[in-house]
């Protein structure tokens, strides 16, 4: 498990979630990821700017399955 940061960053997770929630704080510049069951953070993005730039989302599942919930 990693994060897509450049180097990649390795996640030390206990376990696979089952379900993620994902945070956007627009005006802080920062995306964070948690793990739902858990309450625990996975990993938050250090901050960036946006200025202006439309976010679109975009999440890759390496195996498995994904389904998205609201």
């Amino acid at each position: 498990n990693r994060a897509l940061t450049s180097p990649p960053t390795l996640l030390n997770l206990p376990r696979v979630p089952k379900k993620i929630r994902i945070s956007l704080d627009y005006e802080w510049g920062e995306v964070a990821f948690f793990d739902v069951e858990n309450k625990i953070p996975i990993f938050t993005f250090p901050p960036a700017s946006f200025a202006g730039e439309r976010i679109r989302p975009w999440f890759w599942v390496e195996l498995g399955s994904l389904s998205l919930v609201r």
